[in-house]
C-alpha cells in the first residue's frame, strides 16, 4: 500500500510506510529579525514512531502537509532530494504498488 501524491502540474510522487519524510515550515521575518528562514526538520516515516503511525495514512499525510509549507522525500529511488511545496499538491490517493 501507498499513497500517491499528484500535483498540480500532474506530477506525482508515491509515499510507502518506509519512505522518510523531511518537512518545513516558513517563518515570517521581523524588523528585529531580518532574513528568511524555515524551521521543522526530520518527521520520519510511518514505521518510525506515532507522528505518521495512525491507523490511515492519508489521514497522517493530510495532517502533515496541512501543517507545513514545504516536504522532501528521502528514498532509494530518489538518490538527490527534491523539496516540495504543500500548496502545490492537488490529491491524496491510496493505490498498490
Amino acid at each position: 500500500m501507498a499513497v500517491k501524491v499528484t500535483f498540480v502540474n500532474n506530477d506525482s510522487v508515491y509515499i510507502t510506510d518506509d519512505t522518510y519524510i523531511s518537512a518545513w515550515k516558513s517563518v515570517d521575518t521581523s524588523d528585529e529579525e531580518p532574513g528568511y528562514y524555515s524551521e521543522g526538520g526530520r518527521v520520519g516515516s510511518r514505521l518510525d514512531g506515532n507522528l505518521l503511525g495512525t491507523s490511515d495514512p492519508i489521514v497522517a499525510l493530510e495532517g502533515l502537509f496541512g501543517s507545513v509549507d514545504w516536504f522532501m522525500l528521502l528514498d532509494d529511488k530518489q538518490p538527490v532530494p527534491k523539496v516540495y511545496k504543500t500548496s502545490a499538491i492537488l490529491s491524496l490517493e491510496s493505490i498498490n504498488i
